[in-house]
């Protein structure tokens, strides 16, 4: 199965910003945590299927899935590819109508999930290549209407274009982090650092972002960067002109949801 080069799980990542008290107030809308637009859809999936979950789990360039979901209480077993997979490979929108049967291999049909039904939709770059799967799921068997099927393929366009964008994110930074050595700012060196700031790094200096970058890639303004930096949401540097500079890892490990991954 062809899988386009997506390797995030950035719709897992969920920040709140944190307000600045010194900050001007300022009459304007906050800015949404990270992947909270795909998390909003499956909301809103969920409830026009009326089904009590929906799921949206992308392929991982090395293997496997990765998953955001509303309404399952546990996140045990949401990242196994069975059911994935089998909407996957077909053409359009799938309904699986006895999971027992179709993947009894699946821990979503063991407790304490134990799904029965599924409806899904694969979505592809224009390439034919798989991105993302979408699917809303019961313990019920049913069957959807209309209505609810043009829901879901409506549900299915949405999420490409949450994923179009967040894909042009990852590549903006990608590509600031390919910059020549010599265009790269310098970090703080080990005597120069102010007392009480972060010690321990040594060797090669690591590729470092922007405030302004770090914003582009999470769709933010910089001001709530600014704020997750000083909340410890973001681990960041100082320059010895006193700039904010964020370490490429650091910022792709946030949008990936590694730490919530290796949490659950």
């Amino acid at each position: 199965m062809p899988v386009s080069r997506l390797n995030t799980s950035s719709v897992d990542g969920r920040l709140a910003q944190v307000p600045s008290s010194q900050e001007p107030a300022r009459a304007e809308l906050p800015a949404l945590p990270p992947g909270q637009g795909i998390a909003d859809l499956l909301v809103l999936g969920a409830l026009a299927c009326q089904t009590p979950v929906a799921v949206l789990s992308v392929p991982q360039a090395g293997g496997g899935w990765s998953s955001l979901s509303q309404g399952f209480e546990y996140r045990c077993g949401l990242n196994d590819g069975h059911l994935f997979e089998a909407i996957a490979a077909g053409t359009g929108a799938v309904e699986l109508t006895d999971l027992v049967t179709v993947v009894p291999r699946s821990p979503l049909v063991q407790a304490p999930h134990s799904m029965r039904w599924a409806y899904g939709v694969a979505v592809r770059d224009a390439g034919g290549a798989v991105v993302a799967v979408v699917a809303v799921m019961d313990r019920w068997l049913r069957q959807l209407t209309k209505r609810e099927q043009r829901a879901m393929a409506a549900l299915a366009r949405q999420v490409a274009v949450q994923l179009g964008q967040l894909r042009r994110n990852v590549d903006v930074a990608e590509q600031v982090v390919r910059a020549p050595s010599e265009l790269r700012p310098r970090i703080v060196s080990q005597s120069s650092r102010p007392a009480g700031r972060a010690a321990g790094l040594s060797g090669e200096a690591p590729q470092l972002l922007r405030s302004h970058e770090v914003a582009a890639v999470f769709d933010v303004t910089e001001r709530t960067v600014i704020n997750w930096a000083a909340a410890g949401k973001l681990p960041s540097l100082r320059t010895i002109g006193g700039h904010l500079r964020f370490r490429r890892d650091d910022v792709m490990k946030l949008l990936s949801g590694a730490d919530e991954q290796s949490g659950s």
